[in-house]
């Protein structure tokens, strides 16, 4: 029986008791996302100004699918019916791409877990749970990962937080993207542990004369003219 089926007094008297013990995590509205209001904001301006442009929306790195589900509705609200690809390991960060921070970029490897308490199952469970059915989970190391095979996209937001992956997905986009696409990349910050994406964001907009253009204290900006 689902939660919501119970009687109201049923509903109440389980939410208090939660309330009352650690459980109270698990009940309570929680911010889910790794990106702020005004970053989301900015996200879904992307699709918004994309919309005309033609192919289909990639997100490369979406964990739990909690950014996937939001940008979804966006899309379903305003009414855009285009193809959305989801891309993860789900399954945390690739070895090579670890060792690549460590031991040409000096980061501790202790800086450089998580991500690995995912399944890909879990993330199409979210969709089918929250409704969203345009979205096509693809569980593969990005590096190796035959963009090719897809059409390009009008929009992508580019979150897998390594030098590595981020130069690898962008050099194998980049030149087939449509006109006036955009891509995203996060965590372009200097100094965390993260600091890799922005270094190969840099690197990749300057060997192609870009104009560097962070957002909302992360977000890296690539328009295709």
């Amino acid at each position: 029986m689902n939660f919501q089926d119970l009687p109201v007094q049923a509903r109440a008297l389980l939410k208090d008791l939660a309330f009352r013990t650690p459980m109270a995590r698990w009940v309570a509205h929680r911010w889910q996302y790794n990106f702020s209001p005004s970053q989301l904001g900015f996200l879904c301006s992307c699709l918004d100004r994309t919309r005309d442009v033609p192919g289909p929306v990639f997100e490369v790195g979406c964990f739990a699918g909690v950014t996937t589900v939001f940008l979804n509705k966006h899309m379903s609200a305003e009414g855009m019916e285009k193809p959305y690809y989801a891309f993860d390991t789900f399954g945390g960060f690739v070895e090579a791409d670890v060792a690549f921070e460590s031991d040409r970029r000096g980061k501790q490897r202790s800086q450089l877990q998580g991500f690995t308490d995912n399944r890909k199952e879990w993330f199409d469970a979210t969709m089918a749970l929250n409704g969203v059915t345009r979205t096509r989970s693809v569980q593969a190391d990005v590096n190796t990962f035959d963009f090719g095979s897809l059409d390009a996209p009008s929009f992508c937001l580019l979150d897998v937080d390594l030098y590595r992956p981020v130069r690898s997905v962008l050099e194998a986009l980049y030149d087939r993207l449509p006109s006036g696409a955009i891509v995203v990349v996060d965590d372009c910050k200097d100094a965390v542990a993260f600091d890799g994406a922005l270094q190969a964001y840099r690197e990749f907009i300057g060997l192609h004369g870009l104009p560097e253009r962070i957002v909302h204290g992360k977000l890296g900006v690539i328009e295709k003219p």
